[in-house]
């Protein structure tokens, strides 16, 4: 037998073997047993985070049937016996994007701002704005299809402190390479922009004359009686705060960013964080025929307005009505997912810089598999 001939048939059995693996766990993952122990299970996946030192404190918070569960895990302090709950408090990162587009949607509601607004008319008053930057809209800010980069060079080049990057920007530096706009693509491909949405924060921020952290607990923070959620540290918070840890498990302190503050720059506790899941999911909430949609799917995309929609990962473990977000800062990570057909949400903060989407998704698909012990 010719060596050819033999190398096809090892690929064709690989292939065989490989479809086999593929339609098994696809079957595995649609024919999911419910245990009637929903907090068993939750404790089973999390300790297999804890034992890899993935983190070293974590708070879980859950929204299904219509009320709460929130639990820690680890510690709040590392090598130290402090318990992580539902009133610690974590960087959220970039899950606080959700923050901005949820006030550009309240804008829009009111009538102050709307979706294909123009940034260029948006901020003539402070700017004038090249011809790459002429047609950009508060949408594709709001879905990451501006065109603009994650962030410019010549705000990367500012940012010399590595532990808290973000600390040494101004203002000026934001209109400064608003000018040129260097580096910019045309609008409509999907490209993830922490410059965008921080910018989207700023415009938001302009156009109702108050700083963006005010603007956001005004209008969507207040009234939803999230007291423990805010940018600026206050002294009567700080003992809530968990230490956070770089990726080498490495104390790391939290970034303080007061220019691009609407990409995510919020922290916030698990308890306040399932109020704003509910304000998504419960419609009965004075607030959720207005973040309702923010949930819809934009210019036929990936994302909502800063919610990001299912992609290959959630398809395949069967999170198909999963809409979702996550962040990850120097010292923290977190993750949120809302299920809008079951109704059920999940918030995940963790006081490690390691990305938990991959363990969101499978606690996601948990919630809405289980059930709660009887």
């Amino acid at each position: 037998m010719g060596v050819l001939k033999i190398a096809a048939i090892i690929l064709l059995v690989l292939i065989v073997i490989a479809a086999a693996l593929f339609f098994y766990s696809r079957y595995r993952i649609n024919n999911i047993k419910n245990y009637g122990n929903l907090e068993t299970s939750l404790d089973k996946q999390v300790q297999k985070t804890l034992a890899k030192e993935n983190t070293y404190g974590l708070v879980i918070g859950v929204y299904k049937d219509g009320s709460n569960f929130v639990k820690g895990y680890g510690t709040l302090l590392k090598g130290e016996n402090l318990s992580p709950d539902g009133a610690s408090i974590f960087e959220l990162a970039s899950t606080s994007k959700l923050f901005t587009t949820s006030l550009l949607q309240i804008l829009c509601d009111r009538g102050i701002v709307h979706l294909d607004d123009k940034i260029a008319d948006l901020l003539r008053e402070q700017i004038s704005l090249p011809a790459s930057a002429a047609n950009t809209t508060l949408r594709q800010l709001a879905t990451h299809t501006s065109g603009f980069p994650s962030l410019p060079q010549s705000l990367m080049d500012k940012m010399q402190d590595e532990a808290n990057p973000y600390k040494d920007l101004k203002t000026q530096d934001l209109y400064d390479y608003l000018t040129t706009c260097i580096g910019k693509k045309a609008e409509g491909k999907f490209e993830y922009s922490n410059f965008g949405m921080g910018l989207l924060g700023h415009i938001l921020a302009l156009k109702v004359g108050s700083d963006y952290e005010v603007a956001v607990q005004r209008e969507l923070l207040n009234p939803l009686n999230m007291s423990h959620t805010f940018v600026t540290l206050d002294s009567n918070m700080v003992d809530n705060i968990a230490q956070g840890y770089n990726g080498n498990g490495e104390p790391a302190p939290i970034w303080t960013d007061n220019v691009l503050t609407g990409a995510g720059s919020f922290l916030s506790n698990a308890s306040d964080m399932l109020l704003f899941i509910r304000a998504n999911l419960d419609k009965h909430h004075p607030l959720y025929s207005v973040l309702v949609k923010t949930h819809a799917q934009q210019l036929g995309g990936e994302t909502g307005l800063g919610w990001l929609l299912p992609g290959g990962q959630e398809k395949f473990i069967g999170n198909t009505t999963v809409l979702w977000h996550n962040g990850m800062a120097g010292g923290y990570a977190s993750y949120i997912a809302i299920d809008t057909i079951f109704g059920n949400g999940l918030i995940i903060l963790s006081n490690k810089s390691e990305d938990l989407t991959g363990r969101g998704n499978m606690l996601m698909r948990m919630i809405n598999t289980q059930s709660w012990k009887q």
